[in-house]
């Protein structure tokens, strides 16, 4: 499942991979990186508030460089921090905290609908930015003693953000949205806060997965404005390597084919549909995830297996396994057993007494009973 396999910029990405609980790909990013100089001329010239930047290296766990970012020098990166941690300090009480993205579907087919409700999986729909910012953002600031100043877009972000998400795979086709937001906030004594909400809505037929992830900026009120310049800055001028993006989208598309083979044609066209969405699904939401920390594709075992069973529900398959091989296969459910031969040819029935090897109807075949398997 998913699982999305979406546009984490480089700090959000290190948070949210210690953040995951006990899931299979938590540590699929190496706790490292490395800095050089940046020596490009992109720093502004007013030096009395810009700092020296260098450019700071995420490598995943074989040590291959999977991004560079520029942070000034005295910034520290902090790739080893609990849930509420800062991921960046700086001087002047600069602290910099990333917080878990969070994801969402909704879907209007009525049968799909019905399906996510038996589920107990809730649905929501984008609300806008607006109301988002109003229903789960202003509450929690609020909680926290800040006051909502105003919102606006990040177009250099934006456009950093929409550049990733536009060279991985997609599934089916859909429309997505891709923007970034800043809002700022103060406190009764003046103390300010920067809060960036990265937003992701990708829209199909009968699907929408979206998501948003967050990241908090204070600092000395002397000082806050430079710092939020510079964090910008940093964000806007990431550089992804496009190697691990490329095995990514191998990797996706393989699966895209494998998984539409493996349905029957009763089933193949609204079932490629549904997957194909799912699988957009993880694409949006976590597919940064799956490119830079080499392939953190689905958040834990559980959610797993509770994603295949669903899908086999609806599909109506059961998972069976081959008494002599150990080889597992799906089959058609409702029956009671059921026998493969050698052309991976299979039969089932309601008999418990039948055993085609014994069938002379069978042309002399060798056929492996097949055991139904439980999740």
């Amino acid at each position: 499942m998913m699982r999305l396999k979406i546009l984490l910029p480089i700090l959000a990405l290190a948070a949210c991979n210690q953040h995951s609980g006990n899931s299979s790909s938590q540590n699929s990013l190496a706790n490292n990186t490395s800095s050089k100089e940046y020596k490009e001329n992109s720093t502004p010239s007013n030096q009395q508030n810009w700092q020296k930047l260098k450019m700071f290296s995420f490598r995943d766990q074989s040590g291959n460089t999977v991004a560079e970012m520029p942070f000034p020098e005295t910034w520290q990166i902090h790739t080893k921090h609990a849930q509420g941690e800062p991921s960046i300090t700086g001087p002047n009480q600069i602290s910099i905290i990333d917080y878990p993205p969070q994801n969402f579907t909704y879907v209007t087919e009525p049968q799909l609908q019905q399906s996510y409700y038996q589920a107990g999986q809730p649905m929501r729909p984008m609300p806008g930015v607006e109301q988002l910012i109003q229903q789960d953002i202003v509450p929690w600031c609020m909680r926290n003693g800040y006051s909502f100043v105003k919102h606006y877009e990040v177009p250099e972000i934006t456009k950093a953000d929409k550049w990733y998400n536009d060279q991985l795979y997609k599934a089916v086709p859909c429309q997505n949205e891709v923007m970034a937001i800043g809002t700022e906030w103060k406190k009764d004594n003046g103390t300010p806060y920067f809060l960036l909400m990265h937003l992701m809505v990708s829209t199909s037929a009968q699907m929408q997965n979206w998501s948003y992830w967050l990241s908090g900026l204070t600092a000395k009120t002397t000082h806050f404005e430079s710092a939020k310049k510079q964090l910008i800055f940093s964000l806007a001028n990431v550089r992804y390597a496009l190697e691990p993006i490329a095995a990514y989208n191998q990797r996706e598309a393989q699966k895209a084919g494998q998984s539409w083979a493996a349905h029957n044609q009763r089933m193949a066209q609204n079932q490629a549909a549904f997957e194909a969405q799912q699988r957009a699904f993880v694409n949006k939401s976590n597919a940064i995830n799956d490119a830079i920390m080499n392939g953190w594709r689905e958040r834990n075992a559980s959610s797993d297996r509770q994603h295949e069973q669903f899908i086999d529900a609806i599909t109506e398959k059961t998972k069976v396994t081959n008494t002599a091989t150990g080889q597992t296969y799906k089959v058609q459910s409702g029956y009671n057993q059921y026998w493969m031969n050698n052309n991976g040819e299979y039969i089932s029935t309601n008999q418990y007494d039948y055993n085609p090897n014994l069938d002379d109807a069978m042309n002399n075949q060798q056929w492996e009973e097949l055991k139904e398997t439980k999740y």
